[in-house]
């Protein structure tokens, strides 16, 4: 019976790959083939850095148990190509559930797509900093304060000007005529507004709450 040492890894950014899932599928592998699983090491770290100590401590027992180390994806082992082949090179036994057909050929082509793909993922982080960079300056509280006070000033204006419109002066005389006939009900009030077709703010329908606000 083969004996499996099963290893999970995902970033904090990789919901999708998430441990949980990993060892669902590698347990329901084991119980398939009638194999025994002998024990499980997971970590949640970047796949581009060699020091591990989950994937060094599931190595070890492998080779201390002569186990076969399993693992959901190649990917999840490693995203350096260089690495992938120091691990496979050392002997041990490997068993990837996404290719259990995994032969030279086929590890090193996937292999370097992990690599590739780390690659992929590291270009697109830069680019986003530097459209970001663009924008504000990163770890600059003062410059975030200045930001935020420009955004208040900004909808405070916004208000001010919505509140003086033809909008608003429709709506303040329907509060009027319903007031002075007696109904001063925020639903009834929030229903004729509506019926009028005068829009909120945000071009919405009102609601007793929005009518509280303009009224106070």
């Amino acid at each position: 019976m083969k004996r499996i040492i099963g290893y999970y890894r995902s970033s904090t950014a990789e919901q999708h790959y998430s441990i949980e899932v990993q060892r669902n599928q590698m347990r329901e592998y084991v119980n398939r083939n009638n194999f025994e699983l002998v024990a499980e090491y997971h970590e949640h770290h970047s796949g581009k850095d060699k020091s591990r100590a989950q994937l060094a401590k599931a190595i070890e027992h492998c080779i201390e148990h002569k186990c076969t180390l399993g693992f959901s994806k190649l990917c999840r082992l490693s995203r350096q190509n260089s690495h992938l082949w120091q691990i496979k090179d050392s002997g041990l036994d490997l068993i990837c559930l996404d290719t259990p057909e995994l032969n030279t050929l086929t590890f090193g082509i996937f292999a370097s797509l992990a690599q590739h793909e780390r690659e992929l993922i590291s270009n697109r982080t830069s680019s986003a900093l530097q459209v970001v960079r663009q924008y504000k300056k990163l770890g600059n509280p003062n410059g975030w304060s200045k930001n935020k006070e420009k955004a208040l000033l900004a909808r405070r204006a916004k208000r001010i000007e919505w509140l003086e419109s033809n909008e608003v002066k429709k709506a303040k005389n329907i509060i009027y005529l319903l007031s002075i006939n007696g109904n001063k009900s925020l639903s009834e009030i929030a229903r004729n507004l509506n019926l009028h077709g005068i829009k909120t703010q945000r071009g919405g329908r009102w609601n007793p709450n929005q009518v509280k606000l303009l009224v106070d």
